[in-house]
């Protein structure tokens, strides 16, 4: 810890930066993540926030954040459209002007891993590199419990630039919400002599002097009493109006949810271009949402300055891949696939390479007169077979008719 007891410290032998957090920013951090945790049944929307603070030499302070906004046009994780992307830039041009910022500039981001591991995918690692460029800007990653448990992990650049995304060199735990203040005891009133003051209901009830049995004096009879009072039988008494103004809201947060709760976006199609063996290989992921729920789909391929367009039926996305011959260096693809309802979803590839290598005019005059002979002897031979069929056939007329003649039984 440092000496200020509201900040954290993270400070490792092999990270070349000491990063002080405020616990209360790490509050505030824990409340987006869980809120985002707990909008979906299955691991929740991943959220992510700017980091604002100082810098003095190799200590980071973390003293603010700012949330992101994503419109998880990708899906839940936290993946951002180019929408995001002009929005996260405006976000920290505009930072500069907010007054509670003063004095602080942009040291980092934050993400939450809903699904994965403390550690930065590809598309982490370039949003780091495209909007937190400088040395000594900090990425903070954090990993949600269903139990409200969370841990993170700071990654940081080493010298030379790089950024060990694979894990963290030292995971944490979120430290433990503070407790509240304890309230001060409650004043006593002094004791005093009530044996002779009436008893004053105003008081406070731990002032309210108990009552006191006369004794009677000698010689008058004592005043018959029960030996045991029984005590009056407490019956529960259910709420039922509670009950039921719980059904009527839980009924309509569930109509709630079903008509006005957002539709994830649909799924990747993973559409790649390779080339294989000479030629592309177009390939999909034919196991993906948007391909099995599709009723058709359109493959378009620009090559060059040649553009063409090929329909594709369920069946022809079933399989998942697609050959083609290329003819210039820059091939386009993009893949449109539209479900029963009409809602399409697209995605784009492309191919850059050398140019094909032109085979020799000489050559493909001799391979096309090659091919012109093979065809040329393929229909002589089937010529040849049609007359030969025929002269079977008349000869095996010819044997019936002199076997009929002699009298010869056919066999």
């Amino acid at each position: 810890m440092s000496a200020d007891t509201n900040f954290g410290s993270w400070a490792v032998a092999e990270s070349p930066l000491t990063i002080e957090y405020s616990l209360v920013v790490i509050e505030e951090i824990r409340h987006a993540v869980s809120e985002g945790f707990q909008r979906l049944s299955r691991g929740g929307l991943e959220v992510g926030g700017v980091l604002y603070g100082t810098r003095e030499g190799s200590a980071v302070r973390i003293q603010a954040m700012r949330e992101i906004v994503c419109e998880h046009a990708r899906g839940p994780s936290f993946l951002l459209s180019d929408n995001d992307r002009v929005a996260l830039t405006g976000q920290l041009a505009r930072g500069q002007e907010d007054h509670r910022l003063e004095g602080m500039v942009a040291v980092g981001w934050f993400l939450s891993h809903t699904r994965g591991e403390i550690a930065l995918t590809e598309s982490d690692l370039e949003t780091f590199n495209a909007f937190f460029p400088a040395p000594w800007q900090i990425t903070l990653v954090i990993r949600p419990g269903r139990t409200g448990f969370m841990r993170a992990g700071f990654f940081v650049r080493e010298g030379d630039g790089a950024v060990k995304g694979e894990r963290s060199y030292l995971d944490f735990s979120f430290p433990d919400r503070p407790a509240p203040p304890d309230r001060p005891p409650r004043e006593r009133a002094a004791p005093a002599d009530r044996r002779n003051a009436p008893p004053s209901y105003d008081a406070p009830p731990d002032t309210i002097p108990p009552a006191q049995n006369d004794v009677p004096l000698f010689g008058q009879p004592a005043a018959s009493m029960p030996q045991y009072l029984p005590y009056p039988e407490e019956r529960r008494k259910w709420p039922w109006g509670l009950i039921g103004v719980v059904l009527v809201v839980a009924v309509v947060a569930i109509v709630g949810l079903r008509l006005f709760a957002p539709r994830l976006a649909p799924e990747p199609i993973g559409l790649s271009v390779a080339e294989r063996d000479g030629q592309l290989q177009i390939e999909w992921n034919h196991s993906s949402r948007s391909i099995t729920g599709a009723a058709r789909g359109t493959l378009e391929i620009t090559d060059g300055q040649d553009s063409r367009s090929l329909p594709l039926t369920p069946l022809d996305l079933s399989r998942g891949s697609f050959n083609y011959l290329r003819k210039s260096a820059d091939v386009a693809i993009r893949m449109t696939v539209e479900d029963s309802s009409g809602e399409k979803t697209q995605e784009a590839s492309r191919f850059l390479g050398s140019a094909p290598v032109a085979a020799d005019p000489n050559e493909l005059d001799a391979i096309r007169l090659e091919r012109d002979s093979l065809q040329d002897q393929i229909a002589t031979l089937r010529a040849q077979n049609k007359q030969q069929a025929d002269r079977i056939q008349q000869l095996e007329r010819t044997l019936v008719i002199l076997q009929s003649r002699l009298g010869i039984s056919q066999r």
